[in-house]
């Protein structure tokens, strides 16, 4: 279905009437899709449907139908023809309608019900000089998730697009959602470790031991300082090279166990309390290590300290 448009007094052409595509649209990454300039955009000010509310979407109830008006200023002082306004498209399809009065709740009478009348354009019609015209788009969720349209404005001899987007909850949802903003916790102060009491191992269930132990292999101080700084090793932006090759993996496996430690720093425990198993160890209790986090293993060690103790008591 195709409907006639008229550009000049002699030439007339037509606008296919295809449902559109609308693919992903991020509008964290591109701030641009409801950033508008209505003063560079022409003679008529269109205002945006469903504004952002603290950067981000407004949050509707699935079933419920939520509405906005938008209006349609003539500024200039000569009468401005409205081709037509539509929904180019929708995703998901056909969620987001248009009409010329607001929309009834769903409580009104039968007869406001049966005369409304919605669709997914508006014919054509005449902006009067300083002339506003108001019409509604409409949202109906059926499925949770973001809702996206894009709203074509025919006005004389331009076309204004305003993307819309509507966050479709529940109220399961809804409770569950951050009443504040993340905020990282501070970093805590590092150990400095002057002595340490080393204890015995607890017995395995096996006798079987390690028969090829490897050595430490500590990070070297002056790499280790080069990388807290946040700087990358001159060896890494290097060519790879035979005569680079081992220097250069070898920065990579102490970048990667640096950042190692510092996940691990990450469930650091503090004030909690020891229990007495048998006569020889004290036993602790870390939450996620069933579901290794923190990953421990045989062998590995765990420092402790005694609260209020200086930093060179540790143990372990």
């Amino acid at each position: 279905m195709s409907t006639s448009r008229k550009d000049t007094w002699d030439d007339e052409y037509s606008i296919i009437g295809d449902k559109g595509e609308i693919g992903f649209i991020d509008f964290e990454d591109d701030k641009s899709v409801c950033n508008y300039d209505t003063a560079t955009e022409g003679p008529i000010a269109i205002s945006i449907p469903f504004p952002f509310v603290k950067g981000k979407p407004q949050s509707i109830l699935v079933g419920e139908i939520s509405k906005c008006g938008i209006t349609i200023a003539n500024t200039t002082s000569d009468p401005v023809e409205l081709w037509g306004v539509r929904i180019f498209c929708s995703n998901p399809a056909d969620s987001f309608t248009l009409s010329l009065k607001e929309p009834p709740s769903a409580n009104s009478n039968a007869e406001k019900l049966n005369g409304f009348l919605e669709g997914y354009s508006l014919e054509d019609r005449v902006l009067q000089p300083h002339d506003t015209l108001t019409i509604w788009l409409s949202c109906k969720p059926k499925e949770m998730g973001l809702h996206t349209s894009v709203v074509y404005f025919d006005a004389g001899d331009d076309r204004i697009e305003r993307v819309v987007f509507l966050l479709a909850e529940d109220n399961v949802s809804r409770s569950l959602a951050p009443n504040r903003p993340f905020s990282k916790p501070p970093r805590r102060k590092q150990s400095v470790l002057d002595e340490q009491v080393v204890s015995s191992h607890p017995s395995r269930a096996t006798a079987r031991g390690f028969k090829y132990r490897l050595p430490e292999f500590p990070i070297p101080s002056n790499l280790r300082e080069l990388l807290q700084n946040k700087r990358v090793p001159d060896v890494i932006m290097e060519d790879l090279s035979m005569g680079t090759y081992a220097a250069f993996f070898s920065t990579l496996v102490a970048m990667e166990e640096l950042r190692l430690e510092e996940e691990m720093r990450c469930h650091s425990m503090e004030g909690v309390n020891m229990r007495r198993k048998g006569s020889r160890f004290l036993a602790l209790e870390v939450p996620g290590l069933a579901e290794r986090r923190p990953s421990l293993m045989h062998g590995d060690h765990v420092f402790v300290k005694l609260e209020n103790a200086p930093d060179s008591n540790v143990y372990k």
